[in-house]
């Protein structure tokens, strides 16, 4: 079974969940899989920033597709709250049936820190044997409200770098982020995250709806 995708988020660093999209999708039992993340300020008209909004000029742009992503840090907020967000959005723009939401607690990089040989990998010491000791254990990821900091801190410690070659690296960290999120594997550590279980059971429920519809 085929099917297109695209996924909306709240930056242009989201671009790189695609592959791993797609990933996803194949695992799920689509046999053929093409998505994109369009940029919402290529289209004609301006796009509000509200989801319903994005929605919107998504499905207006490309009637066809199959299903819209549609990803939000919970930030301070239930995985619950954000999914009736977006859940009553896709409702006023009439495709509740093709909108999967995507949301990380707090920030996608709790996602990305799953991984300490990931990241040592992206911080150029792949044969690097000692933990990440600013890292916690994965049961304890989702309680971090800065994940993203932290991320920057594992990678700075996993790199060995100090003062001036510390500083460039440093400045390297939008690309190291773009990388470990294309690389983030389906079936890696990332699955031990609840946050990753409930993205993954809403995308198992929209393949037994295809299915069944089909």
């Amino acid at each position: 079974m085929k099917v297109k995708f695209l996924l909306t988020g709240e930056g242009t660093s989201d671009l790189r969940l695609v592959d791993h999209l797609q990933a996803v999708l194949i695992e799920e039992g689509f046999s053929e899989v093409s998505g994109e993340a369009p940029d919402l300020a290529m289209f004609p008209a301006p796009v509000g920033r509200s989801v319903p909004e994005k929605i919107g000029a998504l499905i207006k742009h490309y009637p066809t597709t199959d299903i819209i992503f549609v990803h939000r840090d919970s930030d301070n907020v239930d995985i619950a709250v954000r999914e009736k967000e977006i859940h009553d959005a896709a409702i006023a723009v009439g495709v509740e049936n093709r909108v999967v939401p995507i949301i990380p607690i707090c920030m996608i990089e709790t996602w990305l820190l799953t991984d300490p040989q990931a990241i040592k990998i992206v911080a150029g010491r792949k044969s690097y044997q000692q933990n990440i000791h600013c890292m916690p254990a994965i049961r304890n990821l989702e309680s971090v409200r800065d994940s993203k900091t932290l991320l920057l801190s594992a990678l700075c410690e996993a790199s060995g770098a100090e003062g001036g070659k510390l500083r460039k690296f440093k400045r390297l960290f939008p690309e190291m982020r773009a990388r470990l999120m294309y690389d983030l594997d389906p079936q890696g550590p990332v699955n031990g995250l609840p946050s990753y279980q409930i993205f993954r059971k809403r995308v198992r429920e929209f393949a037994k709806q295809r299915v069944e519809e089909a």
